[in-house]
């Protein structure tokens, strides 16, 4: 019903949605990859043809001196990677774990923060208790970063979400509601 109400508003909101999927429970960035390759349209085509999707809706929101870096590494967070022959940074991030945790974190950031300065952003995550600790982690930081953007996250979860994440969010402005 809200996803209606959304679609019908007068300001249409941008709506991602992941969804959680227990043979992929876990699975480095499997929710929010989910949600961004569908919010941004990526076809079905093979991977180059999504690459180059990917490359150009980043384009049309960020600088061009920008626009690689941050295509790169939401390439890594959706599972379109680029060849790293033709990245000096992107080469050196697979090499080092913590470098690539921290740009994917900075591209998805960076990202977000673009598109929420032209509209509003909802990302639904459901069935969050088969997501995964990246995905969490990288949503707690764009809610940090972000925290003045016209961003809303709704989180659709079993009560065992407690038990997978315990603490979710909670230094985050959040409100549960048990159904």
């Amino acid at each position: 019903e809200l996803l209606c109400e959304l679609e019908q508003a007068k300001h249409p909101f941008d709506v991602w949605i992941g969804q959680g999927d227990p043979m992929r429970a876990g699975t480095p960035f499997g929710l929010l990859a989910d949600a961004l390759r569908r919010g941004l349209g990526l076809s079905h085509a093979d991977a180059s043809v999504r690459r180059a999707e990917l490359d150009l809706t980043v384009g049309r929101h960020l600088p061009e001196a920008d626009r690689r870096r941050v295509a790169e590494f939401l390439g890594e967070l959706s599972g379109l990677p680029f060849p790293e022959s033709e990245s000096v940074k992107l080469a050196a991030a697979r090499r080092d774990p913590l470098l690539m945790r921290d740009q994917v974190k900075r591209a998805f950031v960076e990202f977000l923060s673009a598109r929420c300065r032209e509209r509003p952003l909802v990302l639904v995550l459901e069935d969050l208790q088969w997501g995964d600790l990246p995905s969490v982690e990288l949503v707690d930081a764009a809610l940090r970063a972000l925290s003045e953007a016209p961003l809303f996250v709704l989180g659709i979860a079993r009560t065992e979400i407690h038990d997978v994440f315990p603490g979710l969010w909670t230094d985050r402005d959040l409100q549960e509601i048990r159904v």
